[in-house]
């Protein structure tokens, strides 16, 4: 028991050792093809999102900005992350290819982003543990889709198999990359919040959270996809 407890602990600790640094490496040399890829659909969107603000107004224009940030955190945002993916596996040609190439997995990307985001805020609202547990189950659910081509009801049980045993050292790694990552938006963030200001300093600051988060997560599932499905 103890001898297998510590080879696990070896186990996840080398992953965290090898696939942060393999994401920060991706990270930056793909930095402005990243850039590219985020801007295209969410830069005016997340605009508009600015823009339509109602603040207090709980009329037709706070429905509006609902709906908008609906549509944007639970079909677009997995559908960049998809588009990311594909596009880092070095399977398209032109940034609107990764759209392009992932628009048929939109269906199974979305339903995925809304059953993994239900999942995982009922279980941390439960206990926060079981949160933190699904988070990382499903932690290749979008490589699975995009590049297996598997059904979200196959992705999820498939991610659940491929990280039983390692889930906390994936957790290990996002919680790294969280942490890197607030670091690295936190002048942009500063800047735009304080220093510029307004509509336009905001939209730089969530275009800076958008491009970092997104492209942690979407480069940590592809580097484990790789790694478990060796």
């Amino acid at each position: 028991m103890g001898r297998a407890c510590a080879r696990g602990c070896a186990e996840g600790g080398l992953i965290v050792r090898e696939v942060v640094p393999e994401v920060w490496r991706l990270f930056l040399a793909r930095f402005w093809r990243t850039l590219l890829i985020v801007g295209l659909l969410l830069a005016p969107l997340e605009l508009l999102v600015l823009l339509l603000d109602p603040g207090f107004d709980l009329g037709a224009r706070w429905w509006a900005w609902v709906g908008l940030t609906s549509a944007v955190g639970l079909v677009l945002f997995p559908w960049v992350i998809g588009a990311l993916i594909h596009d880092a596996d070095g399977q398209d040609p032109t940034v609107v290819a990764a759209y392009r190439r992932t628009a048929g997995s939109l269906p199974d990307l979305a339903i995925s982003g809304l059953v993994t985001t239900v999942g995982i805020v009922l279980g941390t609202l439960a206990l926060v543990v079981p949160g933190l547990i699904l988070l990382s189950r499903w932690a290749l659910v979008v490589p699975l889709i995009v590049l297996d081509n598997a059904s979200w009801r196959e992705a999820l049980s498939r991610s659940n198999e491929l990280v039983r045993g390692r889930t906390w050292a994936v957790l290990g790694v996002y919680t790294m990359l969280t942490l890197i990552g607030a670091v690295v938006v936190a002048v942009p963030v500063v800047a735009g919040y304080l220093v510029i200001k307004g509509v336009l300093g905001a939209w730089i600051a969530t275009l800076a959270i958008d491009t970092v988060g997104i492209a942690f997560y979407s480069f940590a599932p592809l580097v484990l996809y790789r790694r478990f499905t060796r």
